[in-house]
């Protein structure tokens, strides 16, 4: 079994992506890094890859969606947390000017404030980006600056985010107009709401 998801390896996708191989546990699945999930949605397509497994906060999700809607199809979802997430800045800059992100994070620090705005691929290019100074400032996993010590500062710290991963297959799994499942863990939030 294959699986497509963004890279580069240590990103949030491959994170999560091995999570949900262990979970249920796909012993022998490999991890195949894509840099676009509509090249991912092709792969599938190919029979190069049998599953493909996307952040929900991404923003290509619609267009991963609608592009092959009839051939590749939503399968499963699940929450998991991202690695602690934080806006670093290079050590020896004392007022950043350039910032480097994802677009989905940009609610998590306000980008206006810098001069110079630049999107990247993933995290994980951001950290690489970051690294080799291409940016003052990123928002990016935490893990960077204690990998890295005393090469960053953290200028402001988010922590591990819970985000929805959805993952593409093939095959049609919903029959139905939904696909949901009583013994959620929200069962009991749910009955206790409606108990009030």
């Amino acid at each position: 079994m294959k699986i497509a998801t963004l890279g580069p390896a240590g990103s949030n996708h491959d994170l999560n992506t091995r999570r949900y191989i262990e979970f249920h546990g796909l012993d022998g699945a490999e991890v195949v890094f894509i840099e676009d999930f509509l090249e991912g949605i092709e792969m599938m397509r190919r029979r190069e890859v049998d599953l493909m497994i996307q952040v929900c906060a991404h923003h290509r999700v619609a267009d991963t969606i609608e592009v092959h809607h009839d051939e590749v199809f939503l399968i499963d979802c699940f929450i998991g947390r991202t690695h602690p997430m934080g806006l670093l800045t290079r050590a020896e800059v004392e007022s950043p000017v350039s910032v480097g992100y994802i677009l989905p994070t940009a609610g998590y620090f306000d980008p206006s404030r810098f001069q110079t705005q630049v999107h990247t691929l993933s995290n994980s290019d951001t950290a690489r980006r970051l690294l080799a100074g291409e940016f003052d400032s990123g928002f990016t996993s935490l893990d960077v600056a204690r990998d890295h010590p005393g090469r960053f500062r953290i200028d402001k710290e988010i922590g591990e985010v819970d985000v929805v991963w959805l993952v593409y297959g093939m095959t049609r799994v919903n029959t139905g107009p939904m696909v949901a499942w009583r013994d959620t863990p929200a069962r009991a939030v749910l009955t206790q709401l409606s108990s009030r």
